[in-house]
């Protein structure tokens, strides 16, 4: 008697058990698969690409006067470097929210300094050929916002360099190369930050501003 007792105790201990994990692994499910989850995400998206822009852009159309207030209170080669600094943060914090998984922490860094970046970029009307719309809309002092603009830029293009150079070093060099460091996480942020320096120097002494 006393051992059916503890065989039954036994049973719906592994029950309880049993279901909690389930349980625990369809909320977990269910919260992974929620739709209102990407929907915010996306919201969130939209509005930091739409909002901080068409602000600036507007500050710059139509308050033209005290945008380059504004804008000549710092040299165009500090508008660079601000400007640098927002984009690779950006890019950083992208980054590392994906590889872990830190979204709360990193993705809200991302999104502050794309918002940042976004708002710099309607202020200094960006486009690929900013040099006429600046002209036109700020005249001589069109050299300011060419700062922000050229760092945008030349960011741009040093992301695009150091994709390709990981791509090669992923896809064309044994892993047990010892060439294969590059795809090692310190050495890649390292790669990163030296193709985001040179174009930086590109920006700032290249003739972009």
């Amino acid at each position: 008697m006393m051992e059916n007792k503890e065989k039954v105790a036994v049973d719906a201990i592994v029950a309880t058990s049993t279901n909690e994990q389930i349980s625990i692994a369809d909320a977990q499910r269910s919260k992974k698969s929620s739709p209102w989850k990407y929907a915010l995400v996306a919201a969130l998206v939209l509005l930091v690409v739409t909002l901080p822009y068409g602000l600036g852009r507007h500050n710059a159309v139509y308050n033209t006067s005290w945008t380059i207030w504004f804008l000549s209170q710092i040299q165009p080669i500090g508008w660079a470097i601000i400007s640098w600094i927002t984009m690779v943060v950006t890019m950083l914090g992208l980054a590392l929210a994906t590889i872990e998984s830190s979204w709360k922490t990193w993705g809200v860094v991302a999104y502050i300094t794309f918002a940042c970046e976004q708002y710099l970029s309607g202020l200094a009307m960006y486009r690929p050929d900013y040099w006429w719309g600046t002209k036109v809309i700020f005249g001589s002092y069109a050299s300011y916002a060419n700062g922000i603009n050229a760092a945008i830029t030349t960011s741009v293009w040093g992301l695009g360099v150091f994709v390709v150079m990981y791509v090669i070093a992923l896809f064309f060099i044994p892993k047990d190369s010892k060439l294969n460091v590059f795809t090692r996480s310190w050495t890649a942020f390292v790669a990163f930050f030296i193709v985001q320096i040179c174009a930086l120097i590109v920006a700032m002494f290249g003739g972009l501003i």
